[in-house]
């Protein structure tokens, strides 16, 4: 019943974004990878779907790549063959290229520390933090481990004045 509702509230906001996203859309003019094309033609389905359910609609999955390209501070090149809107050399379906392979993992990854928290932290799934791209990547496509925070001051790693600590040896002269 808990993996339903996470599945529920991110298809809505999936859906939401969409939602947003196409409004923002000039009438009639195409969208990259999805949304309405020009003459009211319907996009077509999305090819080479393998985390995703195949039968997700265009208009979502662009919403998540738009998520994607946000989180990791990429374009759609960055994972896709793509050179631009509207060009016919794209090609979103290829896998070649060894980002959207990772893609695929840390999407399994993703939904797999959530199915994980939401089955073993027993809390309604609107009070669970769900861990997304943006958890780790903050905006950068390779994540960076901030270095350690300075130690308060008046204490270091064993050094310093701090109680119990044993006294400074005297400067050698020379």
């Amino acid at each position: 019943m808990m993996r339903f509702r996470l599945g529920v509230a991110a298809l809505g906001i999936a859906a939401l974004a969409a939602t947003v996203t196409a409004a923002q859309a000039p009438e009639g003019q195409a969208t990259p990878g999805g949304g309405q094309r020009a003459g009211g033609a319907p996009p077509a389905p999305p090819k080479n779907l393998q985390v995703l359910p195949k039968d997700t609609p265009p208009a979502q999955v662009v919403a998540m790549m738009r998520g994607f390209t946000t989180a990791l501070g990429v374009q759609c090149g960055y994972c896709h063959v793509f050179e631009g809107a509207g060009n016919p050399a794209n090609d979103m379906a290829a896998d070649t290229k060894t980002p959207k392979l990772v893609a695929r993992v840390m999407m399994q990854m993703v939904t797999d520390i959530n199915q994980k928290l939401a089955a073993n932290i027993k809390k309604p799934a609107d009070q669970l933090t769900a861990v997304g791209c943006m958890t780790c990547h903050r905006g950068q496509a390779i994540p960076t481990i901030p270095p350690p925070a300075p130690p308060p001051a008046g204490r270091g790693a064993g050094r310093g004045a701090g109680a119990g600590d044993a006294p400074a040896p005297p400067p050698q002269g020379r």
